[in-house]
């Protein structure tokens, strides 16, 4: 018999955090020493840019929470199997990414510094987490929010997350130990598969403690290393609980002009040439280990692609921010949450 979600989260021996219990990372006090308090981690990357963590500071473990179990785990762009709907999909979130970049905050935090390094700023995990195709799979290392992932599922008919409502169906927590697969990806990349998303000037990934796994062409997430699958039993009554410990998802998908610029660009068809030339980039990239031919033009004459001189996704009748003071304001807000800590390599 499987097990609900209350007694898996006993039998993976999730802690409580948020307690201020210091925590020995080597199991003695002569070891560095953390705590489970959440907040904003500063850290410097391979490149000197600053990644600020969203969550506790050391998470050796991460979930992704599912309502049901598919047939395979991969990310939004291989869940499209024709190489034209991979195409226009890279166009619309080149599109998108290219008008985030125009919103006020993302273009102020882009040219800010901290500690004399810049802010990295991760255009691409905003896409990932508003809704546009792309080759990463979410995973958090807060076992609570992968909780609401896992009970609770998008409604198209009603715009919004809604909790699972039977007691016989069964959904799945997946936990990744991202030590276990740092370089062996198959790739150059030194730090593995799993990658920082945190805070970004945009809400949604401060909220959902961020981190992306990317993912190649055909592969799939239950086969990397150290991915394990857990089982649980649906309840009712535990999927309301979560969605309203979470407002209902509002606290995991605050309102934002984000979330409309996205809808906005599930339709788009018309981009600019230098738009065209990224996403076509990008899908040669995407398909360099596969025998998938790639022509272009056919292609946008099969998706009704268009060629504009401008950007036709833009921030118009969206209400943002504007004012430079109360931006700089925000962000001084955001950099007092800021917790760090300094280490010396040699």
């Amino acid at each position: 018999m499987l097990p609900n979600l209350d007694e898996l989260r006993d039998r993976l021996a999730i802690p409580t955090i948020n307690t201020g219990r210091q925590i020995y990372l080597f199991g003695h006090p002569a070891g560095p020493v953390t705590d489970d308090l959440e907040g904003l981690h500063a850290i410097a990357d391979e490149n000197g840019c600053i990644r600020l963590i969203s969550g506790t500071e050391f998470s050796m473990q991460m979930y992704r929470g599912q309502t049901q179990m598919y047939p395979r785990c991969v990310p939004t762009l291989s869940r499209l199997e024709k190489v034209e709907d991979q195409f226009l999909a890279l166009c619309r979130r080149v599109a998108f990414e290219d008008a985030i970049g125009e919103h006020p905050m993302v273009s102020l935090a882009e040219r800010i510094r901290l500690w004399d390094s810049p802010l990295y700023v991760d255009r691409e995990g905003l896409a990932q987490h508003y809704g546009l195709a792309t080759d990463m799979l979410d995973v958090t290392g807060n076992f609570d929010v992968a909780c609401f992932f896992a009970t609770c599922a998008w409604s198209h008919e009603d715009g919004r997350y809604r909790p699972v409502a039977s007691d016989e169906a069964s959904g799945v927590m997946y936990r990744i130990t991202p030590a276990f697969v740092t370089g062996r990806n198959g790739t150059d990349d030194a730090v593995g598969p799993v990658h920082i998303v945190g805070w970004q000037p945009l809400p949604r990934p401060e909220q959902q403690r961020a981190f992306v796994v990317k993912m190649k062409p055909g592969q799939d997430f239950t086969s990397l290393p150290s991915v394990e699958t857990f089982h649980f039993q649906h309840q009712a009554h535990i999927s309301h609980r979560i969605w309203n410990a979470f407002d209902q998802g509002k606290a995991l998908f605050p309102t934002d002009a984000a979330a409309e610029l996205a809808r906005r660009a599930e339709s788009l068809n018309e981009f600019t040439e230098s738009q065209i030339e990224r996403a076509s980039q990008r899908l040669a990239e995407w398909t360099a280990e596969t025998d998938v031919p790639i022509d272009t033009v056919r292609i946008r004459t099969i998706t009704g692609i268009t060629m504009t001189e401008a950007p036709q996704l833009n921030w118009s009748g969206l209400v943002i921010e504007t004012s430079e003071e109360r931006l700089r304001e925000q962000f001084r807000e955001v950099v007092d949450r800021v917790r760090f800590r300094m280490a010396a390599y040699g």
